[in-house]
Formats: structure tokens, C-alpha cells, sequence
């Protein structure tokens, strides 16, 4: 594609992308997901991508959705617009691919609903996405609070977690928001959240809630009559 050394200046001047919704899935900027496609309509839509600019939308879909799964049910407004990397295309016409997030985006219309979704779209910027001391703290506190939830779960002594120096915050977060244990509804809150620091911040409160459910857990099976030792 042309400006291919620049999808997401790409997808600012041309402001429509297809979508392709999906229940429970949240895609985050500078992060891959792999999809399995297999309807018809979105065989169609990774078709045609990959013989354009490969750049796909996903959207996750609104509470009720399954009761008009097959037109066009509500999407929350806020998505993530990701170029295919990889490709694979199977013998019966179904693909897997590889979709590398570059930016979050709002949805402003659907000017085509078949045979897939296509949105004129707004490109979102996150702030504190370039450094800087407070970055540099928030990204301390979230390895501290890594390294003591997986010390809790395993219930060792945990190596301290590193990552490089040069690995921007926004991908270490948005790393974890897209692959951890999470509720979809959470994750989208967690997209939605449109500055780095602040979403590093909901992130580390939500690590240290859980690690304080399992502390409190873990105290009750030692308590319990069960738990002690006969």
C-alpha cells in the first residue's frame, strides 16, 4: 500500500477503516492478536484488506448483541485500529492472521453495513506516550506490583521483574491489559482511558486488588481446619 512505512498517517487522511466486531475481545495499541476468520462476510473483509492498506478496526460488541448478531448490534464506541502482519490463507477459503494494533479510535458513523462494517473514524492520541519522569515512576510501581502478585501465586520469593529501558510504557501496559486475566468490560475501560500514566495507574490498583484477594484467600485455607497440619 502506499505510505505503508506509515499506517496509522495512512489512516488519518483517509478516516474509514472496516470493522470487524467481536464480543469480548479488546484490541490495544502496540499489541498483536491472532484471529481465526471464518464467515463469510469477514472472509470478504480480510480479502479485500489484504489486497488494500491491511488495516482492520476491531470493536467489541455491546451487551445484547447476540439478538442481532447477524446485521449490525451496537459497538462500544472507542476501538483499535490494527494492520494485518501476518496472513495465512487456509484451503477453504477461512484466514488466520495476525493483527498488530496501532491506534486507539472513536467510532463517529457506520457509512456501510454489508457485506462487513465499514466506520468513519476519528484517530485517538494517548498522552505521555513519549517518557518522561512520571512515566518513569508509574512504570516502577507496575513491576513492583507484578512482582508481588506472581510471588503471591506462587508463593516463592519472586525475581524482580525487568523489562528494557527502551520498551515504551504504553506497550508494557497495554501488553498487559490485552493479555491478562481480565473482564471484557474492564479492558474496555482500560482502552478507553486515553492517557498513559492513567491507565498504568488502573492497572496497578486492579494487580493490587487482586493480590490482596489471593493474600486473603491464601490466609483463610491456612486457617481453616483443612488447611493446617494433623
Amino acid at each position: 500500500m502506499s505510505n505503508h512505512d506509515d499506517p496509522r498517517a495512512l489512516l488519518k487522511s483517509r478516516g474509514r477503516i472496516p470493522v470487524f466486531p467481536l464480543p469480548n475481545v479488546v484490541l490495544f495499541p502496540h499489541v498483536t492478536l491472532p484471529l481465526h476468520i471464518f464467515e463469510p462476510r469477514y472472509r470478504t473483509m480480510t480479502e479485500e484488506a489484504l489486497h488494500g492498506d491491511r488495516l482492520i478496526a476491531m470493536a467489541q460488541l455491546k451487551p445484547g448483541w447476540e439478538r442481532e448478531y447477524e446485521g449490525a448490534p451496537e459497538v462500544f464506541p472507542i476501538g483499535c485500529a490494527g494492520i494485518i502482519e501476518e496472513e495465512a490463507r487456509l484451503p477453504d477459503g477461512r484466514f488466520n492472521i495476525r493483527l498488530r494494533g496501532l491506534s486507539r479510535v472513536e467510532f463517529r458513523e457506520f457509512v456501510q453495513d454489508a457485506p462487513y462494517r465499514v466506520a468513519v473514524v476519528r484517530v485517538l492520541s494517548d498522552l505521555n506516550e513519549d517518557g518522561g519522569a512520571e512515566v518513569e515512576e508509574e512504570r516502577r510501581r507496575l513491576l513492583g506490583s507484578c512482582a508481588s502478585l506472581l510471588q503471591e501465586m506462587s508463593g516463592r520469593p519472586g525475581h524482580a521483574l525487568a523489562i528494557e529501558s527502551d520498551v515504551p510504557l504504553a506497550a508494557v501496559v497495554n501488553s498487559l491489559c490485552q493479555n491478562l486475566s481480565l473482564e471484557p468490560e474492564i479492558k474496555q475501560r482500560l482502552l478507553e482511558t486515553g492517557d498513559v500514566v492513567l491507565r498504568c495507574r488502573d492497572l496497578v490498583s486492579i494487580l493490587d486488588r487482586r493480590w490482596r484477594e489471593i493474600a486473603l484467600l491464601q490466609s483463610a485455607r491456612e486457617d481453616s481446619p483443612e488447611g493446617g497440619v494433623h
